[in-house]
């Protein structure tokens, strides 16, 4: 695989002209007073529905805090997947000249699923569980890599949308904004870096004489991991703790749920969400399909 090897090169300038040290970056609050947002009031799934204009201000606080634990646990259970994987890369040949790089990302996000679980154990006294998508498993090691490497950067992009945005918000608590802001900067790089490699990964399959059954089955999965990671938004345990699904006609806490996740209201902010990703993936010709991720 043909890499930029001065791009690469400058990841690594910049991962440690940026270090610090985890540990002592923030100031961690004995708790969080519930007596404002700790996102943005647009990142609340419920936003734009008839349902979120009948919360009272002391539910959007509480459903603030649930969603803000539950999009940390998403950022935890994240990351142990990538790590396993780029685990496996370390020593592979074909990745040899990344290989430096490779144990700095490690490193890196090691650090960040430190930060996001001692938020949700500080803060909630848990994590969320969540649900995994199965991986396709092909006779052609490069297409699996693709997978893996695509299943990274679309999530690295899904939750970087939030950071920044929250990130740069005066009016969250203060450890909010902190580890939004730190977790944007270290994955800029990141980001920098899975576009790179979904790039020569996608056309070195290309080169190997991808036939059009190969391409449709890339595009598909493609496809499916921007439809799971936008369900990933909905928890309904998120309902249940914050107990606003009592004050509703729904039975239970996932039929909320299922309500909320297929409003068409939501599927602007879907759109918000994945629509860089969605056009980088077209601009490589991974896609082409224009209503292709509409959910």
């Amino acid at each position: 695989m043909k890499i930029d090897h001065d791009k690469i090169n400058r990841l690594i300038q910049l991962s440690r002209s940026q270090t610090y040290d985890p540990y002592t970056r923030f100031s961690w609050p004995k708790d969080i007073p519930l007596d404002c947002l700790w996102c943005d009031e647009d990142l609340l799934t419920t936003y734009g529905t008839e349902i979120h204009k009948n919360l009272t201000e002391e539910q959007l606080f509480l459903l603030s805090k649930w969603e803000t634990i539950h999009f940390f646990s998403l950022n935890v259970h994240g990351i142990k997947s990538v790590l396993e994987f780029v685990c496996r890369c370390f020593y592979n040949k074909r990745y040899t000249q990344i290989s430096e790089y490779l144990h700095i990302f490690l490193a890196e996000e090691n650090s960040h699923m430190w930060f996001f679980a001692r938020f949700c154990h500080l803060y909630g006294g848990k994590l969320y569980p969540t649900l995994q998508i199965r991986t396709p498993s092909t006779s052609d090691d490069i297409e699996n890599d693709l997978y893996s490497f695509a299943s990274a950067l679309i999530f690295e992009e899904f939750v970087d949308y939030y950071n920044q945005k929250v990130g740069r918000n005066k009016e969250v608590p203060d450890i909010v904004r902190e580890i939004n802001y730190q977790h944007h900067v270290d994955e800029s790089r990141h980001v920098a870096f899975g576009r790179e490699i979904i790039r020569k990964l996608h056309n070195e399959i290309l080169s190997n004489g991808a036939d059009e059954e190969q391409q449709m089955r890339i595009s598909l999965y493609f496809k499916k991991l921007i439809i799971h990671f936008t369900g990933l938004m909905y928890n309904p345990l998120v309902y249940a703790d914050t107990g606003i699904v009592e004050t509703t006609h729904f039975r239970n806490s996932a039929a909320f749920r299922n309500f909320i996740r297929n409003s068409p209201e939501r599927n602007i902010f879907h759109h918000a969400w994945f629509t860089r990703t969605v056009e980088f993936f077209r601009k490589c010709g991974i896609v082409n399909d224009a209503p292709f991720f509409h959910t």
